[in-house]
């Protein structure tokens, strides 16, 4: 999620708000990683150094005064409230008042915003529970503004508050997108080193898929560009346990020669991409945001953290009027050969691609827009 947080401190900046801003995290960062080996754990702090200087959130009060910004998924969904219980230090409060501020006054809450969460994984019981719901729906009916990223979750709020307005909001990810130069998100300047301009690339490690269906999809994705096809190193086993299923036995070249590359590298090398292929959400999501189309193939299995029955990757595809470039399935070897040659077509095909790439770019500066209003009135307030 490095992406989510770089994303944030660019925005900010751009609407000239990152000045008197404090970054919260719930718990320090190395906490989370204390259980690996000491190796496995500067590996991981050095690659997540983001620049950000983060204080620990314990107690609700420490936002008194502020326009909290709740920035990303997950964050007021039961499930995610209910797994982090155990996980937040013995002194802080508890997930109910730092993420739903549960006990704070309501002039705290309706200075509040967020934007990117999700909801994907409620149920009705989830709703109905008297443990949550009350929290749940005191918050998204006072908050200054409540944008979740899918359709999904915009439909649950119009239940949950019917007559409180409500905004469908985007991947925070996707705030890359737009008018300004996603560069302009690292001062210090990008590494082009693993960029290739017109290249093809491919990341598997979210999905359960027979390793043979793989290269069988990326032969055809290969032939149907002309083109060899190159890993992308995304992620490692750590924060993508399936990764080891696929990495070094699909015969690909390694673009970055088994290295772990900074992010500005990966991303340089997904915006130089012709395509890529993928059934990671926040790869496609993010190749889409700098102008790369992005194919998705789901694999029979994704990961049921939270028992979600909606898959992620399908809902961003339909919001965005991508579903030609999703496939439930690399098993059918008729329906993917169909899908890599309609996916190569309407790549392509230059009216259709660029019609892709502008219905994802204008909508994430519309959505940039009225982010950044509902903030400024958010502040006005404080």
């Amino acid at each position: 999620m490095l992406t989510s947080q770089v994303a944030v401190r660019w925005f900010l900046r751009r609407h000239q708000m990152d000045g008197d801003t404090t970054y919260f995290r719930l718990m320090p960062i190395a906490d989370r990683l204390a259980h690996l080996a000491v190796d496995a754990q500067h590996d991981c702090l050095q690659r997540l150094d983001d620049g950000i200087e983060y204080h620990v959130l314990q107690h609700a009060d420490q936002l008194a005064n502020t326009s909290p910004l709740y920035w990303g998924d997950l964050l007021h969904m039961r499930q995610y409230i209910d797994s982090i219980r155990g996980l937040l230090s013995g002194s802080s409060d508890a997930p109910e008042d730092l993420l739903l501020l549960r006990n704070s006054p309501v002039d705290l809450l309706r200075r509040a915003v967020s934007f990117g969460t999700t909801f994907l994984y409620h149920s009705a019981s989830d709703l109905a529970d008297e443990a949550y719901a009350p929290s749940f729906r005191r918050f998204v009916g006072n908050a200054r503004s409540v944008m979740p990223r899918d359709i999904v979750s915009l439909a649950q709020l119009v239940a949950v508050t019917p007559r409180v307005p409500v905004a469908l909001g985007l991947d925070v990810t996707q705030l890359f997108c737009g008018e300004a130069d996603w560069r302009g998100a690292f001062p210090e300047g990008t590494d082009r080193s693993l960029a290739k301009p017109g290249g093809l690339l491919c990341y598997f490690a979210r999905g359960k898929h027979d390793v043979d269906d793989l290269r069988e999809a990326i032969e055809l994705f290969s032939r149907g560009f002309g083109q060899q096809v190159d890993w992308l190193p995304w992620g490692d086993k750590l924060s993508f346990p399936h990764v080891n299923d696929y990495e070094g036995r699909l015969d690909l070249h390694d673009l970055a020669g088994g290295q772990r590359p900074r992010l500005s590298a990966l991303l340089e090398a997904v915006a130089a991409a012709k395509c890529v292929l993928t059934d990671t959400y926040h790869v496609a999501v993010i190749a889409w945001s700098l102008g790369t189309p992005a194919m998705i193939v789901r694999g029979d299995y994704w990961p049921r953290d939270y028992n979600a029955v909606i898959d992620k990757r399908y809902v961003f595809c339909v919001q965005h009027g991508l579903q030609e470039f999703f496939l439930n399935n690399a098993g059918d070897h008729g329906a993917l050969a169909t899908f890599i040659r309609r996916g190569v077509e309407l790549v392509a095909h230059g009216e259709s691609l660029r019609w892709y790439r502008e219905t994802v770019r204008q909508r994430a500066e519309l959505v940039e827009l009225q982010l950044a209003a509902a903030l400024r009135e958010a502040r006005a307030n404080a």
